[in-house]
């Protein structure tokens, strides 16, 4: 199969990938007494480490500090504790990374909107739009959960399309020509991406945002697919462990159903309320392909989810442009706008209410033979359906 693959690209791109497994993952077996540098970023006194001897780990582990404030470090200790989880570490020497001016002014924004806002509203702002959750209360992450709706809450594709519609209608507004327009498009939304918290998922969102700017910018057809492609390489380069983290792969299977699978089920001929079957063909499929993931990592199946999409991801659509909003309007008029990101978020978190009700909206599998049934159910189906398109391939 391998030898009947004819695009040269394929053979120089996992030639690269391997390379950049080999030299960018740790694949050290550290002990108790072990000298390490660490970058990190603390919150709380823990923090989820990026690098070890600047290198990639092969599982995410996290690190437990104590009175250290707030922020991006590299440390250099002696490791005291290992744990399957986390570490502990005897430091000797600490160098705080400074932040970026724009990351400044977003601290700033942040803390003045606490004084007029609620605390969870803020929460949420922050999770949507600048890609932290650390301060998501555990009973709203568990709702976003249990609803099928947790997509909502890391910074995906939905959030950049909707941030770039944003940056793009009011550029709109000082009659530009395109290019000049696309040229602020593309300056306006690297800042703002390189002043959040980066993840693969917000890297696959940006480095597609990027491809249909510069299309738009040189005249030439967007392709979608290539663009997904693209940024799944790119960030495998950047990230090679992204493979054990839950984030890259949800989002990049998401986008893989969007493109691929939901196509094949589309209702093209016209019939009544052929939206509303195709979105509900749209959210149905995602689950489907997302399910053994949620099985893996999380033990659960969303059974309904579809449904509640319907209402809480137009709502939460809503609340990211608000949200935008909210972090570069001016504080002197942002009064009574501030009244209505309030208000949305609370009408978000009373559906939240609502939906948790609902029983076995979220089923959790304990059992072991079962999980395993389920999981070998998909693969076969899976096998079914892919078998004869990848027949098809290799006969080309």
């Amino acid at each position: 199969m391998v030898f009947k693959i004819k695009n040269i690209e394929v053979y120089v791109f996992a030639i690269v990938f391997l390379l950049r497994i080999i030299l960018g993952i740790n694949f050290s077996n550290y002990d108790v007494g072990d000298i390490i540098e660490i970058k990190t970023e603390i919150l709380n006194g823990k923090g989820k480490i990026e690098k070890i001897d600047n290198k990639f780990l092969r599982e995410y582990k996290s690190i437990y500090v104590e009175n250290i404030e707030d922020g991006n470090y590299k440390f250099i200790g002696e490791i005291k504790k290992i744990n399957d989880r986390y570490l502990i570490l005897d430091i000797f020497e600490k160098e705080k990374k400074v932040k970026k001016s724009s990351e400044v002014f977003l601290e700033r924004k942040i803390n003045i909107l606490r004084k007029k806002l609620s605390n969870g509203c803020v929460n949420l702002i922050e999770a949507m739009i600048l890609g932290d959750k650390s301060n998501i209360y555990k009973e709203i992450q568990d709702k976003f959960r249990y609803s099928g709706t947790s997509h909502l809450l890391a910074i995906s594709g939905l959030h950049i399309g909707i941030i770039l519609g944003i940056i793009l209608y009011v550029l709109d507004k000082f009659s530009l020509k395109k290019e000049i327009k696309y040229i602020f498009g593309l300056i306006i939304l690297s800042i703002y991406i390189f002043s959040i918290k980066i993840s693969p998922s917000v890297i696959r969102a940006y480095i597609m945002g990027v491809v249909y700017i510069i299309s738009n910018i040189i005249y030439e057809k967007n392709d979608i697919k290539k663009s997904f492609l693209v940024a799944f390489i790119i960030n495998l380069l950047i990230y090679p462990n992204s493979f054990s983290n839950i984030s890259f792969l949800m989002s990049y299977l998401c986008v893989f159903t969007i493109l691929w699978i939901y196509p094949k089920f589309q209702i093209q001929i016209k019939i009544k309320g052929k939206n509303w079957w195709n979105y509900l063909i749209f959210l149905l499929s995602i689950q489907i392909m997302l399910t053994p993931l949620t099985l893996y990592f999380f033990k659960t199946i969303n059974f309904l989810s579809f449904f509640i999409n319907i209402i809480l991801t137009p709502l939460g659509s809503v609340f990211i442009i608000l949200g935008f909003g909210s972090i570069i309007i001016p504080n002197v008029f942002s009064k009574f706008y501030l009244m209505i990101v309030e208000g949305v978020y609370i009408l978000l978190e009373k559906n939240l209410n609502i939906f948790e009700k609902i029983p076995y909206l979220s089923l959790k599998i304990e059992n072991q033979i079962n999980f395993k049934i389920i999981i070998l159910t998909y693969i076969v189906i899976f096998g079914i359906i892919f078998s004869k398109k990848l027949k098809e391939y290799l006969k080309n």
